[in-house]
């Protein structure tokens, strides 16, 4: 962000140390210890891990000798690139990190994205749902009673998409068009499958199924085709129960065609929303196979917060 006056300048920066800060002390509190990650991500390595990110708007750095990095676009991947491989049974680390990724656009501007967040490693049950859930309600309600938290399964999804038995590309051309809520595209290419009635219709309705867990519960069991897709509203329904119980019910939306920029989430996944902003300020999910990719399964699941745009929030409607 550019600034006419030094005033503006200093009052901005002022804004995101205090709200860092209040952050962190929220995160300190409930045991997180800080992890500073590395700035660096291999190239190559980093496009196979995470097909979804266009690798246009990558940073590339050229190292001192042939290789190509980038600057890292998430910090997810460089914690659990840099622990998994150290792993030790029994482990449960809660972390948080205050860090920057870097992004490029069309015209090869580099942008800073300022990030918090927190990853909680070697827990697998859906307690740890619920605490890493409980923690993003809590950040969220700090800075404005009025907010939003949408959730979902990636396990509904998944599971319907393995019916299709698509291959990698047909697979990733669906997803890419439910994350953009094209619903004209998906149902035209859809045409061309030769799929299912059963298929058909529930892959057709998917963007439909959002609202309450009431109204979730009601409109995708009847398209449910698996265990998987039966676990992901099971898992939900768990988890609304819970989020009830700490007065949490009325700022939860379901969507369970919710697809994710960083397409490795295995299971819960979540956005938050506040007003007068109409990006996410938090958003994660849990990951627990994406780790399995450095060398062992470790359960693992956590969100980010997007401190650039949290900063760029009116005053009066973050308090």
């Amino acid at each position: 962000m550019k600034y006419l006056r030094i005033e503006d300048e200093i009052g901005y920066s002022k804004k995101r140390c205090e709200i860092r800060r209040r952050i962190e002390d929220m995160f300190l509190n409930e045991g997180f210890i800080q992890i500073e990650p590395s700035a660096f991500e291999d190239f190559s390595k980093y496009t196979l891990l995470n097909k979804r990110i266009k690798r246009e708007s990558m940073v590339k750095v050229i190292s001192g000798g042939s290789d190509v990095l980038i600057l890292r676009p998430d910090i997810t991947t460089n914690i659990i690139k840099s622990l998994i491989p150290r792993w030790q049974d029994g482990l449960k680390l809660r972390l948080f990190y205050s860090s920057t990724v870097f992004r490029s656009n069309e015209a090869s501007n580099i942008r800073e994205i300022r990030q918090m967040g927190a990853e909680y490693l070697g827990e697998a049950s859906l307690d740890a749902d619920k605490e890493v859930i409980l923690s993003a309600l809590k950040v969220l309600q700090s800075f404005n009673g009025r907010f939003i938290l949408e959730m979902s399964s990636s396990k509904y999804i998944d599971g319907l998409l393995k019916e299709i038995h698509a291959d990698e590309d047909r697979e990733k051309q669906l997803k890419e068009l439910i994350y953009r809520k094209n619903r004209y595209e998906l149902i035209n290419h859809m045409e061309d499958m030769k799929l299912s009635k059963e298929i058909y219709d529930a892959l057709a309705d998917i963007m439909n199924i959002q609202g309450s867990i009431e109204d979730v519960k009601a409109a995708a069991r009847k398209h449910c085709l698996n265990e998987e897709m039966e676990e992901a509203l099971n898992e939900l329904e768990e988890l609304n129960d819970f989020i009830e119980k700490e007065g949490g019910k009325s700022y939860v939306h379901y969507d369970l065609s919710m697809v994710t920029e960083l397409d490795y989430y295995d299971g819960l996944i979540f956005k938050g929303y506040l007003p007068n902003s109409y990006r996410a300020i938090i958003s994660g999910g849990r990951y627990d196979s994406f780790t399995e990719i450095f060398g062992k399964r470790v359960p693992a699941i956590g969100f980010s917060i997007d401190i650039d745009e949290l900063t760029e929030i009116k005053f009066e409607e973050a308090q």
